[in-house]
Formats: C-alpha cells, sequence, structure tokens
C-alpha cells in the first residue's frame, strides 16, 4: 500500500449531459443489477415511472434485478408490480453474476464502501463493469456557500462525499481497473428559480469540472 502517496487518476475527466442515457446505452441487452432500486420511489410511483431509472434500465436491460435496504420502499414497489430484493450491497451473496451493476446516488449512503464495492464487484462478470453516480465534494454550490459562510446542506443519511480522486484510490486498493470518470449537473425543474440555480451552477464547470454536481464512476475488473 502506497501511505502518503499522492493519487493519481488513470483516466481523464470528462463531462456528460445525461448520465441515465450514458447508464442505459451501458445496460442495453444485458444482465444488469440495480443498486439502491427503490430509492425515492415515492416521487417515482405511480406518477413519473417514465423517469424512474430502474424503470428505465428494465426496458432495455436482457434482465433486471433490483436491491434495497428499504423495506417501506419495496413494499410500495411491490404495490405496483416491482419486485425488489431486500438486500445490502456490502454483505449480499446472490449466487449471480451480472454484466453490469448500476450504483446510483447509493455510495454516499453506506457505512463501509471499500466493502461494498469489493462486494459488488465478486458479483460482476469479468468483462462487467460497475457504475457508480454520487455527488460530487467540490460542486459548485458547495464552494459558493463557503464563500458567503452559509451552512452546507447535508442530508441525515449522507455519511461522506468524494473527489474523483478517491475512486481511483479504491481502485489502486482493490486491484481493479478505474475505467471512465465523468461529471455532470442535474437542472432542477420543480420551480422556475431551481431551474435558474440549476442552470447558474452547471454554467460554472465552463470554468472549472471540479464544479460539477456530480461524478460518474465507471470501474471494470483487472485481467
Amino acid at each position: 500500500m502506497k501511505v502518503n502517496s499522492l493519487v493519481k487518476l488513470d483516466v481523464p475527466l470528462k463531462k456528460i449531459r445525461d448520465p441515465f442515457l450514458f447508464i442505459e446505452k451501458q445496460a442495453m441487452g444485458r444482465y444488469v443489477l440495480n443498486v439502491g432500486a427503490a430509492g425515492g420511489i415515492q416521487t417515482y410511483l405511480p406518477a413519473n415511472v417514465d423517469i424512474w431509472l430502474h424503470e428505465r434500465i428494465r426496458r432495455c436491460a436482457a434482465d433486471l434485478i433490483g436491491i434495497d435496504i428499504d423495506r417501506q420502499a419495496i413494499n410500495h414497489a411491490e404495490k405496483y408490480g416491482y419486485k425488489i430484493l431486500n438486500e445490502n450491497c456490502e454483505t449480499m451473496k446472490l449466487n449471480k453474476k451480472f454484466d453490469l451493476i448500476v450504483m446510483s446516488d447509493v455510495i454516499e449512503h453506506v457505512n463501509a464502501p471499500v466493502t461494498a464495492i469489493n462486494n459488488l464487484l465478486s458479483h460482476l462478470n469479468d468483462d462487467g463493469q460497475l457504475i457508480l453516480t454520487t455527488p460530487n465534494a467540490t460542486a459548485g454550490n458547495i464552494m459558493l456557500r463557503s464563500v458567503v459562510r452559509k451552512d452546507f446542506n447535508v442530508l441525515y443519511d449522507h455519511v461522506t462525499t468524494y473527489y474523483p480522486e478517491h475512486f481511483q484510490a479504491i481502485c489502486d486498493r482493490l486491484g481493479c481497473n478505474l475505467s471512465g470518470l465523468y461529471i455532470f449537473d442535474h437542472i432542477d425543474r420543480r420551480t422556475m428559480m431551481f431551474r435558474i440555480k440549476s442552470i447558474f451552477f452547471q454554467a460554472m464547470t465552463i470554468v472549472s469540472k471540479r464544479l460539477a454536481s456530480s461524478i460518474l464512476v465507471v470501474i471494470k475488473k483487472s485481467h
């Protein structure tokens, strides 16, 4: 282990417009595991199913299994015909391997992220890939709040944030490959004010990609 050595990224940091479209393309015709599939389920079912990532993957994948630790959310999904397994990505043993594992905005919730990624890799086919997304620790809104001395908006169930280099360090530790590293911004369309704020922070990435709100990471096994 390289103690006190600075992390160097193996791949360049790129920008993408639509992370869900990126995930859908990778899921096309593949066997997919979706981790945290029931997250935010009350928002999506029944009225907004078309923007629910789990449903979008289901429509293009050859097969899809979803897992989540939130029993109440799983029960809500079941009312509308969706079966999601009550499993923890840190400890699960599904006795099945997948071409693609998706972990969208989950890694910031887990107790042991390195353990979780290592366990997910054990469920991945040799030529498969793990795609995860998470909020970016140097997002423009965070930097601006620091400057104007405003409190940060930290959700109760978020226990950490990440730089891109953290995922390189995790890959180095586990002996896997950081295959892709992307940044993106969500446009919040709930109100005109939210939309304007989102567009403003998206524009800040022209100054630096590091100011984007979120990170998308692609991890593969070493061969």
